[in-house]
């Protein structure tokens, strides 16, 4: 009963929308701008740097907090990753925003972070690298989600673990479809010519 209680706590940490509300503080909605996603990157993008700081220390933090609290209550391992996806589906599809949300990537990243800093610093260090040479975003992103679990099984990581990352990758993958799909149709823009098309704004 404490290991569901817990899961929907998270959930609805996770749906905190701080995205959304680091936007309108500065009288911008997420949803009607740049890609429409509300997540840090399109704050940037609609709201700016200070909003887009906000947004991704919130949304990083959500992830955070669940498996810290998980860990506080005892939660076996399965009751820590379910904790730690019920975030991201909260983020996903957040209660707050007609369930609709970001793409959940910070909340996701937060949630590995708590797990074990020292390999989040290396799927972030990976994830650089990976934009440096395909000068992608999104492809980049999708990348590194597949690679975590594999990185998981190559460090001995427990299933449990492994399983998060499993399920933060098709999450990844269903929230991405559209970009996807945008890159397969050659229709996504560079890293560098995103940054030069929104400065220009």
């Amino acid at each position: 009963m404490k290991t569901v209680i817990l899961i929907i706590i998270a959930y609805l940490i996770g749906s905190i929308p701080f995205s959304y509300l680091s936007s309108i503080i500065k009288g911008k909605d997420p949803r009607q701008g740049g890609t429409g996603n509300v997540g840090a990157t399109n704050v940037l993008v609609v709201a700016g740097p200070l909003a887009g700081v906000l947004a991704l220390v919130g949304d990083i933090l959500k992830g955070y907090l669940v498996v810290m609290l998980a860990r506080y209550f005892n939660l076996s391992d399965w009751g820590v990753v379910f904790c730690a996806l019920s975030a991201v589906v909260g983020h996903d599809f957040s209660l707050f925003l007609g369930f609709s949300g970001g793409k959940g990537i910070a909340t996701f990243g937060g949630a590995l972070i708590a797990m074990d800093p020292l390999f989040a610093l290396l799927v972030v260090l990976l994830w650089i690298l990976a934009m440096v040479i395909t000068r992608y975003f999104i492809p980049s992103t999708i990348l590194i989600l597949f690679l975590i679990p594999f990185l998981m099984w190559l460090g001995s990581w427990r299933i449990e673990y492994i399983f998060y990352a499993l399920g933060a990758l098709g999450l990844g993958l269903y929230t991405h479809r559209r970009d996807i799909k945008r890159f397969l149709d050659k229709k996504e823009l560079t890293i560098q010519e995103s940054m030069a098309k929104h400065l220009k704004k």
